[in-house]
């Protein structure tokens, strides 16, 4: 199993935060690692990016392919660039950089091909942590044509990946219904619905939250974050 982390930084004032570089570059060093820490090798760890990153020997993947009218996209485009061009040919943990991995753990077993957990009452799609295997590219294929065929449409300046991703999986639900599985919340505890989420839980492994934010001091109460990596949020001046 990898471990993939996508960002792409051209576009500036669609939906979400503009990242300074130097910013951006202390969240991937804090994650690479906290990953280190939690027994991943360096060559397992993957950073595909257009951006002028390396660190520690992980394997930084320049991207060939680029969404310059929404940089969320291209978290799509990446996984799907991941595949296609067999950078990865075994299974791997997608996460956002703000997706903080807390337990070790092994790749979990489920059917389908991509394995992903809910939020917003458990209706919706969460793509924050997810666990794909190479057999997806038909549904990474399908978000590219999507991306790339409505590149005109004003909408989508401010819309994230998550709405093109259960938008086609609810438009295309007969065909992919069991493409997509759902998983144990272990792997994705995030704040939104966090107390519903969290409910879900036996051994939480994987939490979404800023360091930055109240967030970080709720989860400090509950005891979810090692000690190991809150001195890494120190190291970098995240928290």
């Amino acid at each position: 199993m990898k471990n993939v982390m996508i960002f792409q930084d051209f576009v500036r004032g669609t939906y979400g935060k503009d990242w300074a570089q130097e910013e951006l570059f202390n969240y991937f060093k804090a994650q690479i690692d906290n990953s280190l820490d939690m027994g991943w090798e360096a060559k397992d760890i993957f950073i595909l990016t257009n951006l002028p990153f390396s660190y520690k020997s992980v394997t930084v993947v320049k991207s060939k392919h680029e969404c310059t009218y929404n940089k969320y996209f291209n978290k799509l485009l990446g996984i799907w660039e991941l595949i296609n061009y067999k950078h990865i040919t075994e299974p791997f943990w997608f996460h956002d950089f703000d997706d903080w991995q807390v337990a070790p753990f092994k790749l979990p077993e489920f059917n389908g091909a991509i394995g992903a957990c809910k939020y917003i009452n458990f209706t919706q799609w969460n793509t924050g942590s997810l666990f794909v295997k190479p057999e997806s590219l038909a549904f990474w294929q399908l978000c590219k044509e999507f991306i790339e065929q409505n590149d005109s449409h004003p909408e989508l300046l401010q819309v994230g990946d998550e709405n093109i991703f259960n938008m086609l999986f609810n438009l295309n639900y007969e065909q992919l219904r069991d493409y997509i599985e759902e998983i144990s919340y272990d792997y994705n505890i995030g704040m939104t619905g966090f107390k519903d989420r969290l409910a879900r839980t036996s051994s939480p492994k994987v939490l979404a939250f800023k360091p930055e934010s109240k967030d970080c001091d709720t989860l400090k109460e509950l005891n979810l974050i090692p000690n190991s990596l809150l001195d890494i949020f120190k190291k970098y001046n995240l928290n």
